[in-house]
Protein backbone atom coordinates (compact mmCIF):
# COMPACT_ATOMS: atom_id res chain seq x y z
CA UNK A 1 0.00 0.00 0.00
CA UNK A 2 1.11 3.37 -0.89
CA UNK A 3 2.45 5.87 1.66
CA UNK A 4 -0.41 8.19 0.50
CA UNK A 5 -3.28 5.67 1.33
CA UNK A 6 -1.66 4.77 4.68
CA UNK A 7 -2.64 8.26 5.64
CA UNK A 8 -5.70 8.69 4.20
CA UNK A 9 -7.46 5.80 5.51
CA UNK A 10 -8.03 6.54 9.07
CA UNK A 11 -9.61 9.77 7.78
CA UNK A 12 -11.86 7.49 5.67
CA UNK A 13 -12.66 5.43 8.77
CA UNK A 14 -13.89 7.90 10.84
CA UNK A 15 -15.90 9.85 8.17
CA UNK A 16 -18.06 6.83 7.60
CA UNK A 17 -18.21 6.00 11.70
CA UNK A 18 -19.88 9.41 11.56
CA UNK A 19 -22.02 9.26 8.54
CA UNK A 20 -23.20 5.66 9.95
CA UNK A 21 -23.76 6.79 13.54
CA UNK A 22 -26.15 9.85 11.94
CA UNK A 23 -27.76 7.52 9.91
CA UNK A 24 -28.91 4.93 12.72
CA UNK A 25 -29.60 7.54 15.20
CA UNK A 26 -32.26 9.33 12.32
CA UNK A 27 -34.06 5.37 12.11
CA UNK A 28 -34.34 5.25 15.78
CA UNK A 29 -37.79 6.23 16.88
CA UNK A 30 -38.88 8.97 19.54
CA UNK A 31 -39.27 8.16 23.08
CA UNK A 32 -42.83 8.08 24.52
CA UNK A 33 -43.05 10.99 26.83
CA UNK A 34 -45.20 10.09 29.88
CA UNK A 35 -46.66 12.86 32.10
CA UNK A 36 -45.87 12.65 36.22
CA UNK A 37 -48.65 12.78 38.60
CA UNK A 38 -48.11 14.52 41.66
CA UNK A 39 -49.96 12.33 44.18
CA UNK A 40 -49.09 14.41 47.29
CA UNK A 41 -46.81 13.38 50.53
CA UNK A 42 -48.04 10.64 52.15
CA UNK A 43 -49.40 11.71 55.85
CA UNK A 44 -50.50 9.60 58.69
CA UNK A 45 -54.01 10.58 60.47
CA UNK A 46 -56.14 9.54 63.15
CA UNK A 47 -60.32 9.07 63.18
CA UNK A 48 -61.98 11.68 65.57
CA UNK A 49 -65.44 12.07 66.74
CA UNK A 50 -67.15 13.80 69.41
CA UNK A 51 -67.58 12.36 72.47
CA UNK A 52 -67.94 13.40 76.46
CA UNK A 53 -64.13 13.81 77.78
CA UNK A 54 -63.57 14.72 81.55
CA UNK A 55 -61.38 17.44 82.08
CA UNK A 56 -58.14 16.92 84.27
CA UNK A 57 -55.90 19.53 85.68
CA UNK A 58 -52.79 18.48 86.45
CA UNK A 59 -50.12 19.84 88.92
CA UNK A 60 -47.19 19.06 91.17
CA UNK A 61 -46.51 19.47 95.02
CA UNK A 62 -44.92 18.33 98.46
CA UNK A 63 -46.32 16.35 101.13
CA UNK A 64 -46.92 17.89 104.49
CA UNK A 65 -48.53 16.75 107.24
CA UNK A 66 -52.12 18.16 108.21
CA UNK A 67 -51.36 18.92 111.95
CA UNK A 68 -47.51 19.76 113.34
CA UNK A 69 -47.07 20.84 116.75
CA UNK A 70 -44.24 21.00 119.56
CA UNK A 71 -44.13 18.98 122.39
CA UNK A 72 -44.65 20.86 125.29
CA UNK A 73 -44.99 19.94 129.22
CA UNK A 74 -47.55 21.66 131.48
CA UNK A 75 -45.56 20.86 134.65
CA UNK A 76 -42.13 21.34 135.69
CA UNK A 77 -39.21 18.17 137.25
CA UNK A 78 -36.85 15.58 136.07
CA UNK A 79 -37.44 13.21 133.52
CA UNK A 80 -37.43 9.51 134.90
CA UNK A 81 -38.63 8.08 131.77
CA UNK A 82 -38.54 8.72 127.92
CA UNK A 83 -40.67 6.50 125.76
CA UNK A 84 -38.41 4.47 123.04
CA UNK A 85 -40.79 5.79 120.30
CA UNK A 86 -39.96 9.21 120.98
CA UNK A 87 -36.80 9.67 118.65
CA UNK A 88 -36.76 11.09 115.92
CA UNK A 89 -39.11 9.20 112.71
CA UNK A 90 -40.42 6.93 115.92
CA UNK A 91 -44.45 6.03 115.80
CA UNK A 92 -47.06 6.74 117.66
CA UNK A 93 -50.29 6.51 118.78
CA UNK A 94 -53.19 8.52 120.00
CA UNK A 95 -52.69 8.80 124.13
CA UNK A 96 -49.59 7.21 124.09
CA UNK A 97 -47.37 7.50 127.03
CA UNK A 98 -43.89 9.90 125.58
CA UNK A 99 -42.17 11.19 128.59
CA UNK A 100 -43.29 10.69 132.51
CA UNK A 101 -41.45 13.54 134.76
CA UNK A 102 -40.92 12.06 138.53
CA UNK A 103 -44.14 12.61 140.01
CA UNK A 104 -43.22 12.52 143.90
CA UNK A 105 -43.86 16.59 144.83
CA UNK A 106 -47.18 16.30 142.88
CA UNK A 107 -48.14 13.05 145.09
CA UNK A 108 -47.15 15.17 148.45
CA UNK A 109 -48.93 18.04 147.00
CA UNK A 110 -51.78 15.73 146.47
CA UNK A 111 -51.72 14.52 149.75
CA UNK A 112 -51.69 18.20 151.64
CA UNK A 113 -54.84 18.97 149.25
CA UNK A 114 -56.75 16.00 150.44
CA UNK A 115 -55.98 16.86 153.98
CA UNK A 116 -57.32 20.35 153.39
CA UNK A 117 -60.38 18.98 151.42
CA UNK A 118 -61.01 16.87 155.12
CA UNK A 119 -60.42 19.49 157.01
CA UNK A 120 -62.89 21.86 155.22
CA UNK A 121 -65.44 19.10 155.32
CA UNK A 122 -64.84 18.69 159.62
CA UNK A 123 -65.08 22.92 159.58
CA UNK A 124 -68.90 22.52 157.40
CA UNK A 125 -70.29 20.18 159.73
CA UNK A 126 -68.97 21.96 162.69
CA UNK A 127 -70.47 25.49 161.52
CA UNK A 128 -73.96 23.35 160.08
CA UNK A 129 -74.01 21.85 163.59
CA UNK A 130 -73.52 25.18 165.27
CA UNK A 131 -76.03 26.59 163.15
CA UNK A 132 -78.87 24.31 163.73
CA UNK A 133 -78.52 24.83 167.55
CA UNK A 134 -78.60 28.44 166.98
CA UNK A 135 -81.97 27.85 165.24
CA UNK A 136 -83.32 25.83 167.85
CA UNK A 137 -82.57 28.18 170.49
CA UNK A 138 -83.78 31.44 168.77
CA UNK A 139 -86.75 29.48 168.16
CA UNK A 140 -87.61 28.33 171.98
CA UNK A 141 -86.89 32.18 172.90
CA UNK A 142 -88.18 34.56 170.24
CA UNK A 143 -90.60 32.19 168.30
CA UNK A 144 -92.88 35.58 166.96
CA UNK A 145 -89.34 37.18 165.84
CA UNK A 146 -87.98 36.99 162.59
CA UNK A 147 -85.09 35.49 162.73
CA UNK A 148 -81.25 37.34 161.95
CA UNK A 149 -78.96 35.21 159.55
CA UNK A 150 -76.31 36.40 161.64
CA UNK A 151 -77.63 35.00 164.89
CA UNK A 152 -78.37 31.56 163.11
CA UNK A 153 -74.97 31.35 162.12
CA UNK A 154 -75.47 31.52 158.30
CA UNK A 155 -72.74 33.27 157.03
CA UNK A 156 -70.30 31.58 159.07
CA UNK A 157 -71.95 28.06 156.87
CA UNK A 158 -71.98 29.93 153.42
CA UNK A 159 -68.45 30.87 154.53
CA UNK A 160 -67.08 26.80 155.44
CA UNK A 161 -68.91 25.93 152.30
CA UNK A 162 -66.94 28.33 149.94
CA UNK A 163 -63.75 26.91 151.74
CA UNK A 164 -64.54 23.41 150.74
CA UNK A 165 -65.33 24.06 147.38
CA UNK A 166 -61.65 26.14 147.07
CA UNK A 167 -60.47 22.97 148.70
CA UNK A 168 -62.06 20.74 146.32
CA UNK A 169 -60.98 23.12 143.41
CA UNK A 170 -57.15 22.53 144.83
CA UNK A 171 -57.65 19.38 144.59
CA UNK A 172 -58.76 18.73 141.18
CA UNK A 173 -56.08 21.29 140.46
CA UNK A 174 -53.44 18.81 142.02
CA UNK A 175 -54.89 15.53 140.12
CA UNK A 176 -54.59 17.45 137.04
CA UNK A 177 -50.76 18.52 137.73
CA UNK A 178 -50.33 14.96 139.25
CA UNK A 179 -51.57 13.30 135.85
CA UNK A 180 -49.92 15.92 133.69
CA UNK A 181 -46.19 13.78 134.81
CA UNK A 182 -46.79 11.93 132.15
CA UNK A 183 -46.91 13.50 128.74
CA UNK A 184 -49.24 11.46 126.09
CA UNK A 185 -49.53 12.05 122.49
CA UNK A 186 -52.68 13.99 121.04
CA UNK A 187 -52.83 11.96 117.96
CA UNK A 188 -51.53 9.19 116.12
CA UNK A 189 -48.27 10.38 114.41
CA UNK A 190 -44.39 10.58 114.04
CA UNK A 191 -41.70 12.23 115.84
CA UNK A 192 -39.46 15.02 113.74
CA UNK A 193 -37.01 15.87 116.98
CA UNK A 194 -36.26 15.53 120.12
CA UNK A 195 -34.15 17.71 122.14
CA UNK A 196 -33.97 16.17 125.51
CA UNK A 197 -33.09 12.97 127.58
CA UNK A 198 -33.90 10.82 130.50
CA UNK A 199 -32.68 13.04 134.01
CA UNK A 200 -32.97 16.39 132.41
CA UNK A 201 -34.98 19.35 134.11
CA UNK A 202 -37.24 20.24 131.89
CA UNK A 203 -39.52 23.36 132.91
CA UNK A 204 -43.16 24.04 132.16
CA UNK A 205 -44.20 25.57 128.50
CA UNK A 206 -41.15 24.32 127.70
CA UNK A 207 -40.19 22.73 123.91
CA UNK A 208 -38.79 19.65 124.32
CA UNK A 209 -39.43 18.25 120.64
CA UNK A 210 -41.80 18.50 117.57
CA UNK A 211 -44.36 16.13 116.74
CA UNK A 212 -46.63 15.86 113.04
CA UNK A 213 -49.69 13.86 112.77
CA UNK A 214 -50.29 10.72 110.09
CA UNK A 215 -54.13 10.63 110.61
CA UNK A 216 -53.92 12.74 107.26
CA UNK A 217 -51.25 14.37 104.77
CA UNK A 218 -51.89 17.36 102.71
CA UNK A 219 -50.31 18.47 99.81
CA UNK A 220 -50.20 21.95 98.63
CA UNK A 221 -50.18 22.23 94.45
CA UNK A 222 -50.38 25.54 92.61
CA UNK A 223 -53.14 25.81 89.73
CA UNK A 224 -53.36 28.73 87.31
CA UNK A 225 -56.11 30.90 87.85
CA UNK A 226 -57.86 29.61 84.80
CA UNK A 227 -57.95 26.26 85.28
CA UNK A 228 -60.66 26.53 88.46
CA UNK A 229 -63.00 26.99 85.78
CA UNK A 230 -62.90 23.23 85.25
CA UNK A 231 -62.93 21.94 88.89
CA UNK A 232 -65.33 23.00 92.06
CA UNK A 233 -63.31 23.74 94.67
CA UNK A 234 -64.38 23.69 97.98
CA UNK A 235 -64.43 26.57 100.87
CA UNK A 236 -63.86 28.82 97.74
CA UNK A 237 -65.58 32.35 97.35
CA UNK A 238 -64.69 33.05 94.29
CA UNK A 239 -68.09 32.10 92.07
CA UNK A 240 -67.04 29.29 89.32
CA UNK A 241 -69.63 29.99 86.00
CA UNK A 242 -71.25 26.91 85.34
CA UNK A 243 -70.63 27.33 81.69
CA UNK A 244 -67.38 28.31 80.99
CA UNK A 245 -67.92 27.37 77.13
CA UNK A 246 -69.77 29.36 75.33
CA UNK A 247 -73.97 28.17 74.93
CA UNK A 248 -74.39 29.23 71.18
CA UNK A 249 -72.04 27.20 68.99
CA UNK A 250 -72.19 28.27 65.22
CA UNK A 251 -74.33 26.43 63.05
CA UNK A 252 -73.25 23.01 62.61
CA UNK A 253 -70.73 23.10 65.19
CA UNK A 254 -71.29 20.19 67.77
CA UNK A 255 -72.12 21.74 71.20
CA UNK A 256 -69.23 22.00 74.35
CA UNK A 257 -71.60 23.83 76.71
CA UNK A 258 -73.45 21.08 78.38
CA UNK A 259 -71.52 20.23 81.37
CA UNK A 260 -71.81 17.29 84.55
CA UNK A 261 -70.63 19.43 87.56
CA UNK A 262 -68.64 17.47 90.25
CA UNK A 263 -69.51 17.83 93.21
CA UNK A 264 -66.12 16.91 95.54
CA UNK A 265 -63.47 15.94 92.05
CA UNK A 266 -61.82 12.69 92.72
CA UNK A 267 -57.78 13.67 93.20
CA UNK A 268 -55.32 10.61 92.22
CA UNK A 269 -51.89 11.18 93.51
CA UNK A 270 -48.77 9.63 91.67
CA UNK A 271 -44.98 9.39 93.35
CA UNK A 272 -42.05 6.98 92.77
CA UNK A 273 -40.43 5.85 96.08
CA UNK A 274 -38.63 2.93 97.21
CA UNK A 275 -37.68 2.34 93.10
CA UNK A 276 -41.49 1.68 92.73
CA UNK A 277 -44.34 3.65 91.31
CA UNK A 278 -47.05 4.08 94.11
CA UNK A 279 -50.73 5.92 93.83
CA UNK A 280 -52.99 7.35 96.49
CA UNK A 281 -56.49 8.85 96.45
CA UNK A 282 -57.08 12.43 97.84
CA UNK A 283 -59.77 15.30 97.17
CA UNK A 284 -59.34 18.79 97.24
CA UNK A 285 -60.02 19.90 100.83
CA UNK A 286 -59.63 24.09 100.14
CA UNK A 287 -57.56 26.85 98.51
CA UNK A 288 -55.44 28.92 100.63
CA UNK A 289 -57.44 31.72 99.64
CA UNK A 290 -54.62 34.15 97.74
CA UNK A 291 -53.27 34.32 94.28
CA UNK A 292 -50.04 34.61 93.51
CA UNK A 293 -49.66 38.33 92.26
CA UNK A 294 -46.30 37.28 90.53
CA UNK A 295 -47.12 33.69 88.78
CA UNK A 296 -50.50 34.06 89.08
CA UNK A 297 -50.99 30.46 90.95
CA UNK A 298 -53.68 29.40 93.25
CA UNK A 299 -52.89 27.06 95.93
CA UNK A 300 -55.02 23.95 96.32
CA UNK A 301 -55.12 22.18 99.65
CA UNK A 302 -54.97 18.47 98.61
CA UNK A 303 -56.08 15.51 101.09
CA UNK A 304 -55.15 11.91 101.86
CA UNK A 305 -56.89 10.16 104.37
CA UNK A 306 -54.69 7.76 106.80
CA UNK A 307 -51.65 8.07 104.60
CA UNK A 308 -50.00 5.23 106.61
CA UNK A 309 -52.84 3.12 107.01
CA UNK A 310 -52.22 3.43 111.00
CA UNK A 311 -55.97 4.66 112.18
CA UNK A 312 -57.21 1.66 110.04
CA UNK A 313 -55.11 -1.44 110.38
CA UNK A 314 -57.42 -3.84 108.92
CA UNK A 315 -55.64 -2.78 105.69
CA UNK A 316 -52.12 -3.73 104.51
CA UNK A 317 -49.87 -2.23 107.04
CA UNK A 318 -46.83 0.13 105.77
CA UNK A 319 -44.25 -1.69 104.40
CA UNK A 320 -46.17 -4.58 102.58
CA UNK A 321 -45.87 -5.08 98.42
CA UNK A 322 -49.96 -4.23 98.64
CA UNK A 323 -49.13 -0.53 100.41
CA UNK A 324 -46.47 2.42 100.53
CA UNK A 325 -46.87 4.90 102.72
CA UNK A 326 -47.20 8.32 101.66
CA UNK A 327 -44.23 10.27 103.29
CA UNK A 328 -43.52 13.47 104.44
CA UNK A 329 -41.56 15.68 102.22
CA UNK A 330 -42.31 13.49 98.89
CA UNK A 331 -42.32 15.23 96.09
CA UNK A 332 -45.80 13.95 93.95
CA UNK A 333 -47.44 14.56 90.73
CA UNK A 334 -51.27 15.73 91.33
CA UNK A 335 -54.12 14.64 88.82
CA UNK A 336 -56.98 15.98 89.66
CA UNK A 337 -60.46 15.23 88.25
CA UNK A 338 -62.79 18.12 86.67
CA UNK A 339 -65.75 18.45 84.85
CA UNK A 340 -67.32 16.49 82.03
CA UNK A 341 -67.90 18.56 78.90
CA UNK A 342 -70.00 17.09 76.04
CA UNK A 343 -69.80 16.50 72.26
CA UNK A 344 -66.12 17.62 72.09
CA UNK A 345 -63.13 16.35 70.02
CA UNK A 346 -60.00 15.46 71.76
CA UNK A 347 -56.87 15.57 69.73
CA UNK A 348 -52.99 15.17 70.07
CA UNK A 349 -51.84 18.68 70.71
CA UNK A 350 -49.06 18.68 67.85
CA UNK A 351 -52.42 18.34 65.39
CA UNK A 352 -53.72 21.60 66.10
CA UNK A 353 -51.32 24.16 64.34
CA UNK A 354 -51.50 28.47 65.13
CA UNK A 355 -53.84 28.37 67.61
CA UNK A 356 -56.78 27.38 66.07
CA UNK A 357 -56.44 25.68 63.00
CA UNK A 358 -55.89 21.86 62.11
CA UNK A 359 -55.26 19.72 59.32
CA UNK A 360 -58.63 17.40 57.73
CA UNK A 361 -58.02 14.47 55.31
CA UNK A 362 -60.93 14.44 53.19
CA UNK A 363 -62.13 11.33 50.99
CA UNK A 364 -61.13 12.49 47.98
CA UNK A 365 -57.65 12.88 49.06
CA UNK A 366 -57.14 16.43 49.93
CA UNK A 367 -56.08 18.55 53.02
CA UNK A 368 -58.53 21.20 54.17
CA UNK A 369 -56.86 23.23 56.74
CA UNK A 370 -59.81 24.08 59.09
CA UNK A 371 -60.63 26.51 62.03
CA UNK A 372 -61.63 25.46 65.24
CA UNK A 373 -63.16 26.50 68.22
CA UNK A 374 -59.91 25.15 70.98
CA UNK A 375 -62.02 24.17 73.92
CA UNK A 376 -59.27 24.22 76.40
CA UNK A 377 -55.11 22.60 75.96
CA UNK A 378 -52.86 21.01 78.09
CA UNK A 379 -49.35 19.65 77.77
CA UNK A 380 -50.52 16.53 75.51
CA UNK A 381 -54.08 17.13 74.71
CA UNK A 382 -56.64 19.68 72.95
CA UNK A 383 -60.43 19.72 73.21
CA UNK A 384 -62.05 20.91 70.74
CA UNK A 385 -65.48 21.90 69.02
CA UNK A 386 -65.51 21.55 64.57
CA UNK A 387 -67.74 20.19 61.78
CA UNK A 388 -66.52 16.54 60.79
CA UNK A 389 -68.09 15.44 57.46
CA UNK A 390 -68.43 11.79 57.02
CA UNK A 391 -64.92 9.75 56.21
CA UNK A 392 -63.16 13.12 57.21
CA UNK A 393 -59.85 12.11 59.23
CA UNK A 394 -57.63 14.86 61.12
CA UNK A 395 -53.71 14.91 60.01
CA UNK A 396 -51.28 14.27 62.77
CA UNK A 397 -48.38 14.21 60.18
CA UNK A 398 -46.00 17.65 60.29
CA UNK A 399 -45.49 18.92 56.96
CA UNK A 400 -44.44 22.50 55.27
CA UNK A 401 -45.46 24.64 52.78
CA UNK A 402 -48.91 22.85 52.82
CA UNK A 403 -51.83 24.89 50.81
CA UNK A 404 -55.76 24.67 51.25
CA UNK A 405 -57.04 21.89 48.48
CA UNK A 406 -53.20 20.20 47.91
CA UNK A 407 -53.48 16.48 47.18
CA UNK A 408 -52.14 14.05 50.07
CA UNK A 409 -52.08 10.12 50.24
CA UNK A 410 -53.68 8.89 53.58
CA UNK A 411 -52.30 6.35 56.12
CA UNK A 412 -53.76 5.09 59.49
CA UNK A 413 -51.67 5.42 61.87
CA UNK A 414 -53.90 2.74 63.76
CA UNK A 415 -54.78 5.26 66.63
CA UNK A 416 -58.13 6.90 67.90
CA UNK A 417 -56.89 10.65 69.62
Amino acid sequence: MSKMARVVSPFVIVIGGVVLFFLLSSMRAAPERVERVDLGPLVQSIHAEASPQQVSVRAQGTVRPDREIDLVPQVSGVIEWISPELEAGGFFATADALMRIEAEDYELALEQVHAEVERSQFQLQIEQGEAEVARLEWERLRPDQVADPLALRLPQVQASEAGLRAAQARLREAELRLERTTLRAPFHGRVRAVNVDAGQFVGAGQPIGRIYSIEKAQIVVPVPDEELAWIDVPKMDRQVSSDPVSTDPSPGVASVASEVPTPEPPVTIRARYAGRDHRWEGRILRSEGELDPRSRMVRLVIEVSDPYRWVTPSVPQQGTAEFSPLMVGLFCDVEIRGRTLQNVVSLPRSAIHDGNQVWVATRPGTLRVQSVDVVRTDRERGLVRMVLNEGDRIITSQLRGITDGMRIRVTDDGGRP
